[in-house]
């Protein structure tokens, strides 16, 4: 078969066969099938979409799927298999009535010659289908970058005039990078399951998740995580701001759309009181460490206003908890005394040209900021990367007189800060 004809719908439905209201498809002796699994909006509280994924009917476990197919398929093959698939759940989809809603589509990210049609075999599929081009979603698979020089992606109408949507999947896995994100300016940007499940296993993760959610935001796309499992990795997606999820907490794919989302209208509607207890817990975490950095701040604080040195101040401070360093800037941010650190402490060889630390300025930090906007209160903000010992660390800050002029004292704490000796207030 030609690639022309490949692309033709006409052709790739001659692979069709029906099946118990759908259809299965033939490619090389080997039987094809589709399945669906919901993709739900976490603002909206409901299913707005679903992915379509390739499956061999009566494949041994230890077969690989439909990725050994591809594998093992030459470059004009898999793009063959590619369109075929395309075909199949399209009409699978299309057979079962589903009037709202995106469908989204995996596809091969490189063309097999310069001439490959992908724009126009996609149109031609909607249009046999009379399926709506606005609710098609193409998943690019991750591919090394350099592998994409001829994308059809780069013949794509910018955002605004598409018509269809396109999702970059994988993202954070292999040799997905932000490259493909400024490149195409994908409408979504799908999470790889490692970083949902990373998510879920410490603080410094959910940070490390947020900011990358960020990014991804005000580079024009929304966020969709899949593999979502575990009640635990949904809320601290929620917390993220991710936009879209899917996973096996919602619903595990199934040829049948209506099976395949039964469950999920009633874990969205049920998602957010989970996740308003999720934050009260949080919160009340929060306000427990915050009233601990308080107390150890103050004790270092009132050093300086009874007119004591630092040193003297970071002494109070240390006896109080596991304070990494303490430093004070003046009004401007500017530091020109070296911290103080605990004896025993010594900053890493490998970040010696950091050291001595004077002459630094720390009015860019948000601590800073928000101290010196609020004289006597104690601000706290982290976790971020300490350029004094290469880790992750929170700064604790409070704004104050002393020696004639206004200075904001500092301290870096790890991330479990813990008490030497009860706190007065």
């Amino acid at each position: 078969m030609s690639t022309a004809e490949a692309a033709s719908p006409v052709a790739l439905l001659t692979r069709l066969a029906p099946h118990e209201g759908g259809f299965r498809a033939y490619w090389r002796g080997v039987l094809l099938e589709s399945a669906f699994q919901p993709v739900l909006s976490i603002t909206h509280q409901r299913v707005v979409g679903y992915e379509a994924l390739l499956r061999i009917v009566d494949a041994a476990p230890d077969s690989g799927g439909p990725a050994e197919l591809f594998a093992r398929a030459t470059t004009e093959a898999a793009h063959e298999l590619d369109e075929l698939a395309r075909c199949l759940h399209l009409a699978n989809f299309v057979a079962q009535h589903v009037e709202s809603g995106w469908l989204f589509l995996n596809s091969l990210p490189q063309p097999t010659h310069a001439g490959w049609p992908s724009h126009a075999a996609i149109g031609a599929l909607c249009r046999h289908f009379n399926f709506a081009h606005e609710r098609v979603v193409i998943e690019v698979l991750e591919q090394r970058a350099g592998d994409e020089a001829a994308s059809f992606l780069d013949d794509r109408p910018p955002p605004g005039g598409r018509d269809f949507l396109v999702a970059l999947d994988d993202f954070g896995a292999g040799f997905s990078n932000f490259d493909r994100v400024w490149r195409y300016r994908p409408d979504i940007v799908k999470l790889d399951r490692s970083l949902v499940r990373r998510a879920a296993n410490g603080e410094s993760h959910v940070s490390f998740i947020a900011n990358l959610v960020s990014i991804l935001h005000h580079a024009g796309t929304m966020v969709l995580a899949e593999g979502v499992e575990t009640e635990s990795e949904l809320m601290v997606l929620m917390q993220a701001d991710v936009d879209l999820v899917q996973g096996f907490w919602f619903g595990r794919p199934h040829a049948s759309v209506h099976e395949a989302s039964a469950q999920a209208p009633a874990l969205a509607q049920s998602m957010w009181q989970r996740f308003a207890d999720y934050q009260r817990r949080s919160v009340l975490r929060e306000q427990v460490d915050l009233a601990e950095v308080t107390q150890v701040m103050l004790a270092g604080a009132r050093v300086l206003t009874a007119g004591g040195t630092l040193d003297a101040s970071a002494q109070a401070i240390f006896e109080q908890a596991n304070v990494l360093r303490v430093f004070a800037t003046n009004e401007r941010g500017e530091q020109e005394a070296p911290s103080i650190t605990p004896a025993g402490i010594e900053p890493p060889a490998r970040l010696a040209p950091f050291y001595p630390d004077t002459h630094s300025n720390w009015s860019r930090r948000e601590y800073f900021r928000r101290a010196l906007a609020a004289p006597g209160r104690v601000a706290v903000m982290g976790p971020h990367y300490s350029l004094n010992d290469g880790a992750l660390c929170y700064t604790a800050a409070i704004a104050l007189d002393y020696a004639g002029a206004t200075h904001v004292l500092c301290a870096d704490f790890p991330p479990a800060l813990t008490l030497r000796t009860p706190t007065l207030g």
